[in-house]
């Protein structure tokens, strides 16, 4: 049995990893009058065609889980550029604790 699966209205490929021929890919779109937000894993068949895999994430689209999205994804790159402002910064003092 075949799931339905409906055209997105929004895709973006935001990760490809070449060696082992698969991307994560967020996507968009409508199904039984709902619409869900996917984050999910694709392969490359034999006949060289994207296909989604059962790996990912599928939730409603709603303002609640768009919001914690946000935020969680917000938090990350603070995080992230964070850690980047404090290596820069004290790069010296991380050398000599941690090359001792």
């Amino acid at each position: 049995m075949e799931l339905h699966n409906p055209p997105p209205v929004y895709e973006r490929v935001i990760h490809y990893n070449q060696e082992h021929e698969v991307q994560i890919r967020l996507s968009v779109n409508s199904f039984r009058g709902t619409e869900y937000l996917h984050l999910r894993k694709y392969y490359l068949d034999f006949d060289e065609n994207w296909k989604p895999s059962s790996d990912g994430v599928a939730m409603p689209l709603d303002f609640s889980n768009s919001k914690e999205l946000f935020i969680g994804l917000t938090e990350i790159l603070s995080l992230a550029e964070s850690k980047e402002i404090i290596e820069e910064q004290f790069q010296d003092l991380i050398n000599n604790l941690y090359l001792k």
